[in-house]
Parts: C-alpha cells; sequence; structure tokens
C-alpha cells in the first residue's frame, strides 16, 4: 500500500514538475520552447493541469495526516500552508516588482517590464506595496498563488462536503463556476477587475482534482463499455483540441476563409473565468493520462526524470523560483538583442531557464530531504533516552 502511494506520488510530481518547466518558458515572452507546451495542442494550459493536481495532491496530504494523527491535525497543516502559499505570494509579487524596476532602470525593452507593474510601482511605491499585500494587485506570474491559497484554506471544508456528499459537492462546486462572473466584484482588485484567475470559477477544477482522489468511484466510468466511450471521446477531443488550438495560436490561417461571425463563437477563451471549452479540453486529456498511469507509462519516465519530479515534489519553492528565472532570461534576451531576440537568442535563454530549474530545484530538493533524515536520526536516537534505556 505505501508503495502505490509513493509511486501515485511520484507520478503526481513528474506531471506538476512538467506543467512548472511549462509555466515558466510560456512566461517568457519571445520563447522559442513556449511554441511547443500544452497550449499549443489543447484548448487549455499549465495553469489547469497546476490547480488540479493542487486539489489532488491536497486530498492526498489531508488523508495521510488524518490517518497518522487525525482530522484536527490535518485541518491544521492545511491552514499552515495556505499561509505558506500567501507568504509565497507576497515574495514573488516583491520579487517581480525589484526585477521588473531593475529592467526599468537599466533601459531594458522587455514586455515584462510593464507585466512586473514597476511602472505603477515607481509612481506610486507605498500604495503599490499595500495593495501587493491584500493581494488587490497581483504581479506578473503571482497571480495563481492567491487563489491556490484562498482553495488551500478551503480545502478541509471542501474535504468534508466532497466525501460525505460527492454530487452535491459536484453540482455546488458546477454552480458557483456558472456564477463566477457575477461574482468578481467581491474580490479585491486594484483596477476593479476582480482577480487574473476567478477563485470563484477555477474553484470547479481544484474541486475536481479534490474528487479524483477522495471519490474516484463517483467520477470515474467502471463499466468497460462506458469507459471504451470515455476513450473515444477523449481521444476526439483531444484531436480537435490540437486542431483548433493551432488555429487560435494563429489567426491568419483561418481569418481570410472564414465568416467573421464564427470564430467569435470560439476565440478566445476567457482563461480568467475558466471557460467550459477550456475545461472539456481538459477533462479529455485527463482521461487519456490517467490511462497512461494505469498503464505504468507515466511511472517509467518518472523514473528516468529524476530532476522534474524534484521539481513537482518542491513545486512552492520551484514556483516562486521559476517566476524570477522567467524575468530575467526574458530580460538578458531582449537586452542582448535591444528589443525582441531572434530564435537563436530566444532558445538559448530558454535552455538555461530549464537548466536553472532542473539545477536550483534538484538542489533544493535534496536539501530538503537531507534535512528530514537528520530530524528522522535525531528523532530515533532520542527513542532510548525517552524510554530510560539511554544515557
Amino acid at each position: 500500500m505505501a508503495t502505490n502511494e509513493t509511486q501515485r506520488r511520484t507520478e503526481v510530481d513528474l506531471i506538476r514538475g512538467v506543467a512548472l518547466i511549462f509555466i515558466v518558458v510560456d512566461h517568457v515572452n519571445g520563447s522559442v520552447l513556449a511554441d511547443y507546451t500544452i497550449r499549443n495542442f489543447a484548448f487549455f494550459d499549465a495553469a489547469e493541469i497546476f490547480v488540479f493536481l493542487a486539489g489532488y495532491s491536497a486530498s492526498s496530504a489531508f488523508l495521510a495526516m488524518e490517518a497518522r494523527h487525525g482530522a484536527a491535525a490535518a485541518q491544521s497543516r492545511l491552514v499552515r500552508r495556505s499561509w505558506e502559499i500567501y507568504k509565497a505570494f507576497v515574495l514573488t509579487g516583491l520579487l517581480m516588482l525589484v526585477f521588473g524596476l531593475l529592467l526599468a532602470l537599466a533601459r531594458v525593452p522587455a514586455p515584462a517590464v510593464v507585466s512586473t507593474e514597476a511602472p505603477i510601482f515607481m509612481a506610486h511605491p507605498f500604495s503599490t506595496l499595500i495593495e501587493v499585500f491584500s493581494v488587490a494587485r497581483q504581479p506578473f506570474v503571482s497571480d495563481v498563488l492567491p487563489m491556490y491559497a484562498v482553495f488551500i484554506l478551503c480545502a478541509p471544508l471542501s474535504i468534508r462536503m466532497a466525501r460525505a456528499r460527492p454530487l452535491t459537492f459536484v453540482g455546488a462546486s458546477a454552480l458557483l463556476w456558472l456564477m463566477a462572473p457575477m461574482l468578481t466584484p467581491l474580490l479585491p482588485s486594484s483596477d476593479g477587475n476582480g482577480w487574473s484567475f476567478n477563485p470563484f470559477a477555477w474553484q470547479l477544477m481544484f474541486g475536481l482534482g479534490l474528487m479524483s482522489r477522495l471519490r474516484p468511484d463517483v467520477i470515474l466510468p467502471r463499466q468497460p463499455l462506458v469507459r471504451w466511450v470515455v476513450t473515444v471521446l477523449a481521444v476526439a477531443m483531444t484531436l480537435a483540441g490540437v486542431l483548433l488550438a493551432y488555429l487560435w495560436m494563429r489567426p491568419h490561417v483561418y481569418e481570410p476563409w472564414l465568416p467573421a461571425w464564427l470564430p467569435t463563437m470560439v476565440f478566445p477563451l476567457p482563461k480568467k473565468s475558466l471557460a467550459a471549452l477550456r475545461v472539456a479540453s481538459f477533462l479529455g486529456l485527463a482521461w487519456l493520462a490517467y490511462l497512461a498511469v494505469r498503464a505504468g507509462w507515466v511511472a517509467r519516465l518518472a523514473s528516468v526524470m529524476g530532476p522534474v519530479v524534484q521539481i513537482g515534489r518542491h513545486s512552492l519553492f520551484c514556483f516562486v523560483f521559476g517566476a524570477v528565472v522567467s524575468v530575467v532570461i526574458e530580460g538578458f534576451t531582449y537586452g542582448i538583442a535591444g528589443g525582441r531576440p531572434s530564435r537563436p537568442i530566444a532558445l538559448g535563454g530558454d535552455i538555461v531557464a530549464v537548466a536553472l530549474l532542473l539545477v536550483i530545484g534538484g538542489w533544493w530538493g535534496r536539501r530538503k530531504e537531507g534535512r528530514k533524515a537528520a530530524v528522522a536520526a535525531r528523532q530515533l536516537r532520542a527513542v532510548p533516552c525517552a524510554n530510560g534505556r539511554g544515557l
């Protein structure tokens, strides 16, 4: 049982590690590798993967802690984790402002200067800091973390409801998702437009992650015929996603020969409110990924992709570090090129960015595991003394 749980965690860490690498390169303007991330082949991007796995991991952590120390300890652990994520958001937001300011002072013509909101920080430093601490302003890349912190804070209640009344939980989550645009004014916002990720909508993705760990019997089909039909639909949805995502990223291909009204029915797909087509596209590919996990393919990949697993295992640290890497690499490539970098320069920046993430993520993982081993060793040595058999 423990072996199965460890393998499952490793598979999740691998997928999350890949998603974090996608997030880093997707946030580098001019990136070459960003042309080959998941957003180019589906109607969603790494954010959906990250949030879904956050729900899955939150429920896994709760169940493990509950089994060892009880429900109260499990709830307290999630509350502490929410606080850790909020602190990571503040740190990331401040780092974005600082590095954006440095790029601006160096006169680097990188879009990240505006994305990090450095110009606003220079004009109104005190009020900008207050808005960051109050999550009303969420600078470049950091915007997913406040939503994540809210979800983890609410996870104990969500888990209780999902276990007791799974269908009610799913229905309530879907209803809240539909109502999300109307609830936007409730969110603290510096510009009145809400958050980049509307938590009232994105809770659906987090909730599906919770359910996939807590009650797979409710959301996964059991009958062979139903599973076959779901697989066929998932393949069809995935192939359609590849085609439509290709067109989505290249409007010049369809604009000359499609009626003007038709693309507006499909494009753009609002990420902020988690468009229905994004959800459907994600679920189709998620089902195929689930089949790959059951077949053992993901475990075999994880066995040879240890550094990527470490990135996923220490995702919060790697997210913060990756945000800094995105801004620094963009500034570096734009600075060298004096504008938008050529593909060779951009590809070189991509390679450096991914290498930094792999090296630092691996170093941080070894550091954390070494500290855990040292603590365990001290506790083991203390046991005989506690029992009166030591010195």
